[in-house]
């Protein structure tokens, strides 16, 4: 009885093993056939521990960096960088671990972020000053990178930010949606390492919903109804490119790896923020949504009062994501910082 037992066992552990082995091995396999069909825009960028994907367009001063939300690419800019590089040069990135980038060193934290940012700008010759445009998260590594190098930095555009006081300290509420985020997606890097994330991505391709939607919600446990779906708002609000490419970014260890981490650190970046604030003297410009909470929107209007060139804007038909929704609101606040750069009377009007 022992003996069949002990069979068993090993039967059933060799099964595994080899379901496992099969799916890293189908992980593998169509990750490297991604990268052959849906090559990066931009240029790879190697910083010694790793390499970042920038996308440059245009020439001319000041540059406009362009810093992308908490899980989002190059490809969010679709509306806003090709406009801008008709009058200056334009760059985009990809954080380590998101979009074309390789994985990066922990933390991903706002200080790790922005150290890697400058040292991508020198190795990719995009010259200061800088006017740097942050969407969501990336109005926190904004805002640090301005205090780190203050002499780079002319200006800031800030889009829907996250509102530092937020996560600083995280409350109950914010503590636990963290947790809770970063446990499904630790969970989800394990179940992509074996091409099980993919998997399912390709049954909800292939129209399988009734097989694809189970699954999720087993792999998703313990997520709030309806993330993790086809039918997530964290999905159809992402620009119409970026979502195209959620079946070849999001069923990557390195995306689920990453998103965890900043999520992680983000109370940690919001105090390293508020302990660098100082926007005295700076342009900066801050876009709210329309249907941004009322306490954000007062905190955007705040942060802008620190500046004695600081401005608040409404975006008025717009959700989070202002770029898609109101491109030319976006663009016409860029501009007209690139404009109070260049000439002294505009700035002197706009204060």
């Amino acid at each position: 009885m022992h003996s069949l037992i002990h069979s068993l066992i090993f039967i059933m552990t060799a099964i595994v093993g080899l379901a496992l082995l099969t799916g890293w091995i189908y992980q593998q396999v169509a990750t490297a056939g991604d990268r052959k069909r849906h090559p990066g825009p931009g240029e790879m960028f190697d910083l010694q521990s790793h390499r970042l994907h920038l996308l440059s367009m245009g020439r001319g001063s000041p540059a406009v960096i362009l810093e992308s939300g908490l899980m989002s690419t190059v490809l969010s800019w679709e509306n806003v960088q090709a406009e801008i590089a008709k009058s200056t040069r334009a760059v985009s990135y990809d954080r380590a671990g998101l979009g074309w980038s390789d994985p990066g060193p922990a933390p991903r934290d706002a200080e790790q972020i922005v150290s890697e940012l400058h040292r991508l700008l020198e190795r990719a010759h995009v010259s200061p000053p800088f006017i740097l445009v942050g969407h969501s998260f990336g109005g926190l590594t904004t805002r640090l990178f301005a205090e780190r190098y203050p002499e780079q930095v002319a200006g800031l555009v800030l889009i829907d930010p996250v509102v530092p006081g937020e996560w600083n300290p995280a409350n109950q509420h914010n503590a636990k949606r963290i947790r809770m985020g970063a446990r499904i997606l630790r969970r989800a890097t394990l179940l992509s390492r074996c091409g099980m994330i993919r998997f399912v991505s390709l049954l909800f391709r292939m129209g399988a919903k009734t097989i694809a939607e189970p699954l999720v919600r087993i792999m998703s446990k313990g997520a709030p109804k309806g993330d993790g779906t086809g039918r997530s708002p964290l999905f159809w609000n992402l620009p119409p490119s970026e979502r195209a490419m959620a079946s070849v970014f999001w069923v990557q260890p390195k995306f689920t790896e990453t998103i965890a981490s900043q999520l992680e650190n983000l109370p940690r970046s919001a105090a390293q923020v508020a302990v660098a604030e100082d926007l005295e003297g700076k342009a900066i410009t801050i876009i709210s949504a329309a249907d941004t909470p009322a306490d954000r929107k007062a905190a955007h209007n705040a942060t802008a009062r620190l500046s004695s060139g600081g401005k608040h804007v409404i975006a008025a038909r717009s959700s989070h994501w202002v770029m898609t929704d109101e491109p030319e609101v976006v663009l016409g606040e860029i501009r007209e910082m690139i404009a109070r750069m260049r000439e002294p009377s505009v700035r002197s009007a706009s204060a």
